[in-house]
């Protein structure tokens, strides 16, 4: 049910739409004190979510650079492709900014034999391959002058660009999404035993009462402005959006089944963009309400710092993605990038831990197909509880966090292999901690073959915590999330928290058409101690390592360039701890979840 949600088809981004997909993603008795493993659904926060219509968002890594010229017999083709290209100073294996993109179509929109600029990606493989897709349009006598907006000009076809002149785009931000979903036998059948002390449900004290059977639908709408200008000659831009988000829910879903709708500020973010003409130095920095994700959402997924659940709807749509705030600083030199964040995510109010999330980190594109980054993760303020066996108080405030990232992108363009690998240490300014994390990955792409099949196995595993030692050692997973990789296991996950799990998963991708994507996960989860202390109460102690299987298939299908599809369908088997925990009553859970999403 969370995002991450690979979109397979060409998305066409004309105009002022690049810039408001650029400017929404870029950018989710007493005081309760969180505490790890407080009997909240585990996995709550990552919903399917709009990301699938996004063209191009922050930090995805471009395999390949693709100038086309419209006409291609136009005068001039080659001199363009050329301009382009410098323009950008990408190459494969870069990192996309999309703020950068906005920069650089005002820039080359403004020279006068450029009448338009349009980005667009492709994607391979379900996510092997990321192709940045440059459609250039000539200027020409007939349509040499852009078109000015809304504001400007009262035609309501140039709705949603509301003003463009000169490098300067002021749009409207509006999109949104619809989806049902139906449950069979949730909480594996035995909702009172995982749900039993859960705020987020009516009665906390019963725990969610869903039956044999949940079934619910959900939508949202965000509406907004964004834009970009100039503000110092052609090198330094500034840009901001602000946006109010709409959710609401109707039926019984997987805690509660009163109506639910609310509008609440989702973004609000204002940056300034530096980026010298024809030279790789770039520098960035903003603040506000916004999005941040960091790599692929192992430690950090904007789908992993919120709640959308309880008295917020959309539990499965996930639409809320933004930090309540977050300052970004980011620079690169050459190959190497640097960047740094200090986040407040974004928590529910009841359960509020106060935590503040302060880190830096360091990448290297060593060729166009190796990429190397380090990150360093101090968590300078938090409410949130550790449970040991012990007793002993401690607080995840003093957390520190080290990881190491590796990449080898597949080869463009041909069949080939792709590897990556992250591994992160955790240790703690109050108390001993020695806790680990990581995952290897390989898998091939048949590039020439058709439907483009691709087929991956991953390993990941956190630690957990070994009573018989004196240190603590269950790794704390911070805000990992998102479907398409750290929701691992759309209906177990729920139950399960990612930390004391090693989790095998085999994945084959199939795409039938561009525009139709099919992707196959398989998922085997054990448990790496018995104590389990911090996860779901009714398993902080195992009976068995055994934590169960799921299978599932995702669907995603553009059915144009405002509309996407996406359909969900999982089954998840208990393990023999799962069994044990509700005396042997454990039923499998599925899941079919259909949502439609559309944007401007």
């Amino acid at each position: 049910m969370s995002r991450q949600a690979a979109d397979p088809a060409l998305a066409n981004c004309s105009h002022g739409s690049m810039l408001v997909w650029t400017l929404v993603w870029m950018m989710a008795s007493g005081t309760a004190v969180a505490q790890t493993g407080a009997g909240i659904g585990v996995g709550v926060g990552g919903g399917p979510g709009y990301e699938a219509l996004q063209p191009l968002y922050g930090g995805e890594t471009i395999t390949a650079i693709i100038v086309m010229v419209e006409p291609p017999d136009a005068p001039g083709a080659e001199r363009l492709d050329t301009t382009v290209r410098d323009a950008l100073s990408l190459r494969p294996g870069d990192p996309w900014n999309p703020i950068l993109g906005a920069a650089v179509r005002a820039r080359l929109e403004a020279r006068p034999d450029i009448r338009a600029i349009e980005f667009a990606r492709r994607e391979i493989g379900g996510g092997v391959e990321r192709q940045l897709i440059v459609t250039v349009f000539p200027a020409t006598v007939e349509a040499s002058k852009p078109p000015r907006g809304l504001l400007v000009t009262g035609d309501p076809g140039d709705f949603p660009l509301l003003y463009r002149k000169g490098g300067r785009y002021l749009r409207v931000i509006l999109n949104g999404g619809f989806g049902i979903y139906s449950d069979g036998n949730p909480w594996f059948d035995s909702p009172e035993t995982f749900t039993r002390g859960n705020p987020l449900v009516v009665q906390p004290a019963e725990g969610a009462g869903t039956g044999s059977r949940a079934s619910w639908a959900e939508a949202f709408v965000q509406i907004g402005v964004g834009g970009v200008t100039p503000v110092g000659g052609d090198d330094l831009y500034g840009f901001g959006a602000l946006s109010g988000i709409g959710p609401g829910s109707v039926g019984r879903d997987i805690f509660r089944d009163d109506p639910r709708a609310t509008f609440d500020l989702e973004l609000a973010y204002a940056g300034l963009l530096y980026a010298p003409q024809d030279e790789r130095h770039r520098f960035k920095v903003s603040a506000g309400r916004q999005n941040f994700t960091l790599n692929s959402g192992f430690l950090i997924s904007q789908f992993g710092s919120q709640w959308n659940a309880g008295p917020r709807p959309g539990v499965y749509m996930s639409p809320r993605t933004a930090h309540d705030f977050a300052f970004l600083a980011s620079g690169r030199l050459g190959d190497w990038s640097a960047q740094a964040f200090w986040l407040d995510p974004n928590e529910n109010e009841p359960i509020e831990s106060h935590t503040r999330v302060a880190g830096l980190n360091l990448r290297r594109q060593t060729t166009r197909r190796w990429a190397l980054d380090g990150s360093l993760i101090y968590i300078p303020r938090s409410d949130t509880r550790y449970l040991a066996p012990d007793a002993r108080p401690r607080l995840r405030e003093g957390l520190w966090t080290v990881a190491g990232h590796a990449h080898r992108g597949a080869r463009p363009g041909a069949p080939g292999a792709w590897l990556e690998a992250e591994l992160a240490y955790q240790w703690h300014d109050d108390f001993p901690m020695a806790a680990w994390a990581g995952y290897a990955e390989a898998g091939w792409i048949a590039r020439t073959t058709p439907w483009t099949p691709s087929i991956s196995y991953r390993l990941s595993s956190f630690s957990g915590d070994d009573p018989d030692t004196s240190r603590y050692e269950r790794f704390d997973t911070l805000y990992s999330g998102g479907l398409d990789q750290w929701l691992q296991g759309i209906s177990i996950n729920k139950v399960l928290t990612q930390a004391n799990r090693r989790t095998h998963r085999v994945r084959l991708n199939l795409s039938p058409t561009p525009r139709l994507n099919l992707t196959f996960d398989v998922y085997k989860h054990t448990a790496n101690e018995k104590n389990n202390l911090g996860a779901n109460p009714a398993l902080g102690t195992l009976a068995s390592r055994d934590l169960g299987e799921e299978i599932q298939l995702t669907v995603r299908w553009a059915l144009s360039q405002r509309l996407f599809l996406q359909g969900i369908a999982g089954i998840a088997f208990p393990g023999s701890a799962i069994e044990d925990a509700t005396d042997g009553d454990a039923e499998p859970w599925n899941t079919a979840q259909l949502q439609l999403f559309w944007g401007f």
